[in-house]
């Protein structure tokens, strides 16, 4: 189907009732913007409420202009999307007004890694006019840099660090401090770049630019004994028997604390003749947790450690992460499952398109919005 077919059967949106003629382009500087639907004041500039996703509204008309780009008309003060988000481009196959697949005013553009106005979207590839609620909030501007919590040693530091595939930017200008002794929450959308990160931090990854040290030591063969890094997908050979395994660490692992992990395996009623390929996946999860857990490291790195396990060993899960780390250590724990884990988590690190969006302390979050971590998150990520 050809550009001109498309425009022939697409059903341009309606304008918007008693909207005036869309305002000239040029004077931001003195508009009063607020929502025609839901009436709330806007920040200048704003072509999009942020609370309803309703065109905005000024004393001189509509924020939008109208015009055409390819197939995606520009009518009424909205824009018009593709029913589909599968191709690189504004030609779009269907028109639909609001919200498309549940997505708000949600588009994706032709390279992956730049939209007008040059802002880099991440190996997603997708952007949003969008704006979090919380990002018009003043008291939001105290967690958007990273720092040390009162007391704390640092343990790892990124400094400007960005990683790249090809013309994809996983992570961009990254500048994150990790301090000892907490329970933090790595969060983020599929794409964001948080097993980029952890990967960067293990050493697996060279970062594109930036530098990162563990305990004052650039990334390298003396960082690997400080770090205990658990993957998000299996990675023991599965004829082995756990009793094997065992004994693997034991030798590869100076700071690898036997008696613990068998403590920890018994408690699962995992027996330690079996062999890995006998046990489900859940369980072959909780034996490399173990595993992980049972390293005396300064920093647990832990990639979707509860996904593939049931809710009830979730709680003995997150409470062996609690007591197995030392006062001086800390564990990053990337996970969607933010409900599961908010009641262990000390802090949180939120990264949005490879730029670090949030951190902070977990209770002063709460405290400071009135809302759940998991509530926090949704705001933040609003139109992902």
């Amino acid at each position: 189907m050809n550009t001109q077919d498309v425009n022939e059967n697409a059903s341009p949106m309606p304008a918007p009732e008693n909207t005036q003629q869309a305002a000239p382009v040029g004077n931001s500087a003195e508009k009063t913007l607020f929502c025609s639907k839901c009436g709330r004041q806007l920040l200048p500039d704003s072509r999009f409420c942020n609370y309803c996703a309703a065109p905005v509204v000024t004393a001189m008309g509509t924020a939008d202009t109208t015009g055409t780009i390819g197939a995606a008309n520009f009518t009424g003060g909205h824009q018009t999307y593709g029913g589909a988000f599968q191709q690189n481009t504004y030609a779009a196959n269907n028109f639909a007004q609001g919200a498309v697949n549940g997505y708000p005013y949600q588009q994706q553009y032709p390279s992956f890694n730049a939209q007008p106005g040059g802002m880099g979207m991440g190996m997603g590839g997708f952007a949003s006019p969008m704006v979090s609620p919380l990002a018009t909030d003043p008291r939001f501007n105290q967690f958007q840099k990273s720092a040390l919590q009162p007391g704390q040693r640092e343990i790892v530091r990124c400094t400007q660090v960005s990683k790249s595939y090809g013309n994809n930017n996983a992570l961009s200008a990254i500048d994150l401090v990790i301090g000892s002794g907490r329970v933090i929450g790595l969060l983020g959308p599929n794409g964001s770049g948080k097993t980029t990160l952890i990967k960067l931090i293990c050493g697996l990854l060279t970062p594109t630019t930036g530098t990162i040290t563990v305990n004052g030591v650039p990334i390298g063969a003396a960082t690997k004994a400080m770090v205990s890094y658990l993957p998000d997908r299996t990675y023991i050979q599965d004829w082995m028997k756990i009793r094997n395994i065992l004994d693997y660490f034991s030798d590869f692992y100076a700071d690898f604390r036997r008696p613990l992990a068998e403590t920890m395996l018994a408690n699962l009623h995992i027996d330690p003749e079996a062999v890995m390929k006998t046990l489900s996946k859940g369980t072959q999860e909780k034996v490399q947790l173990v595993l992980v857990m049972s390293r005396n490291a300064s920093l647990y790195l832990l990639d979707e450690p509860i996904a593939g396990v049931d809710p009830v060993a979730r709680d003995y899960i997150l409470d062996t992460i609690i007591r197995a780390h030392n006062p001086n250590s800390s564990v990053v724990i990337s996970t969607h499952l933010i409900t599961d884990i908010e009641p262990v988590l000390n802090e949180v690190i939120m990264i949005k398109y490879g730029t670090l969006a949030l951190h902070g302390d977990a209770d002063l979050l709460r405290n400071t919005f009135g809302k759940s971590l998991n509530d926090i998150f949704k705001e933040v990520f609003a139109g992902c």
